[in-house]
């Protein structure tokens, strides 16, 4: 068997074999929870190839940092987005997925919550567009935003995802929609509370003005939202028990004592869960341990 490479003495990397050499970059899909809606973070490419088109944020890794240093990286340049942890979603290496050269990608993904960003390096712009109203994208980048959605409702009956894209404070309302948008299905809502609050993984929070208040003003107007369709993405292999008709219904408010103008509280009408919740994170993690799932 003959010599595979050449050792070059003094070199960074002296031994120098005589295989290809694939390019390695990163990508990363980054999600977000804001005005009813799930978005993820995309960049427009301000280079060839797909110049002026929509792509991940992402870019060539370096030798001199791992993977996850270079999607952290190259998030912070192409959009100021700080991410604190971001995680691994997969290889994607189609030998054709990238025209100028062999290029392997590794994905990572995460949730953040809503933050201002801004395009850099060689990204012309930056913005979040809603999952179910995307651009054309560049590479193969569709079929990572795939994936990264099919991970997502998988790790939702498993960890604590549905919450970290709410404040911290929420109604189960707001629970239910953003569940119902990442499932892509339609709960009834009764059904949902009941089960929700079953599992023991809420605390119900101080209910005070303030609260309330702060949470109106981050939501929008609760007496009369217009909200979209959630997409309906495998809806049917996602909850094939589910039916069609189910009734979906945005929680109502029910009534409060009356109060003067400047102290009164969001109105509510009868049927409204208005009380807010937090995460009881250690019966989260207790219910992970036992093996338990979060199921609808």
């Amino acid at each position: 068997m003959g010599k595979n490479y050449t050792f070059v003495r003094g070199a960074a990397f002296p031994y120098q074999y005589k295989y290809e050499h694939p390019a390695v970059t990163t990508d990363c899909v980054i999600f977000t929870y804001e005005d009813w809606k799930l978005k993820v973070l995309l960049v427009k490419r301000g280079g060839e190839p797909y110049k002026g088109e929509w792509a991940l944020p992402g870019g060539f890794l370096r030798n001199d940092e791992t993977a996850r240093e270079g999607a952290l990286r190259e998030l912070r340049e192409e959009t100021d987005l700080e991410a604190s942890a971001v995680g691994e979603l997969g290889v994607f290496s189609d030998p054709s997925r990238d025209p100028r050269e062999r290029v392997i990608t590794i994905a990572f993904y995460a949730l953040v919550k809503p933050s201002e960003v801004e395009g850099g390096d060689d990204a012309d712009e930056a913005a979040w567009f809603s999952i179910d109203e995307l651009p054309v994208l560049a590479f193969d980048h569709a079929d990572i935003l795939k994936a990264a959605m099919e991970r997502l409702r998988r790790d939702i009956h498993f960890d604590p995802v549905g919450f970290e894209l709410l404040d911290d404070e929420f109604t189960i309302p707001d629970l239910q929609r953003l569940y119902e948008i990442i499932l892509g299905v339609k709960f009834d809502r009764r059904n949902f509370q009941r089960k929700i609050l079953s599992s023991g993984i809420l605390e119900e929070a101080e209910d005070d003005s303030h609260s309330l208040r702060a949470l109106s003003l981050s939501k929008g107007d609760r007496e009369s939202p217009v909200l979209p369709e959630p997409p309906m993405m495998a809806m049917k292999s996602a909850a094939p028990h589910l039916s069609d008709e189910m009734d979906f219904c945005c929680a109502e408010p029910a009534m409060l004592a009356p109060m003067p103008a400047s102290e009164a509280k969001p109105k509510r009408r009868p049927g409204r869960i208005a009380s807010l919740f937090r995460l009881n994170k250690a019966k989260y993690e207790e219910m992970k341990e036992e093996g338990n799932k979060l199921e609808f």
